[in-house]
């Protein structure tokens, strides 16, 4: 038997043979569990920003159907104007609240 067949078959080969698959194994776990963590904060990401766009669709919507009754209003009854832009201004600041309760979730660079 050779000098290097005895090496390979002696009990320290053995043993960093296991060492090194032990390490491997525990490397493939953390960055699997790290892997894990991170696609569960993009998908919480994910669900927080599909929430706000949703609520501030629906604010940007009601300010198109404030402004439409604005001019509605005005062409309408070109004397109602004022009445019709304190209407239009109320609407504005509800859909302004309402974007404001809403923010945009900080993206996953900066929060996963």
């Amino acid at each position: 038997m050779t000098p290097m067949v005895r090496a390979l078959n002696s009990s320290a080969a053995d043993i960093a043979v296991k060492i090194v698959a032990v390490l491997a194994l525990g490397l493939s776990v953390f960055i699997g569990v790290q892997h894990a963590q991170l696609t569960q904060c993009v998908a919480d990401y994910n669900d927080a920003s599909n929430r706000s766009q949703a609520a501030r669709y629906a604010a940007a919507e009601q300010d198109r159907q404030a402004q439409d009754e604005l001019f509605r209003s005005i062409a309408g009854d070109p004397r109602s104007g004022i009445e019709a832009l304190r209407r239009y201004n109320e609407q504005r600041a509800q859909a302004d609240e309402q974007r404001r309760q809403n923010p945009l979730p900080a993206p996953p660079s900066q929060r996963c």
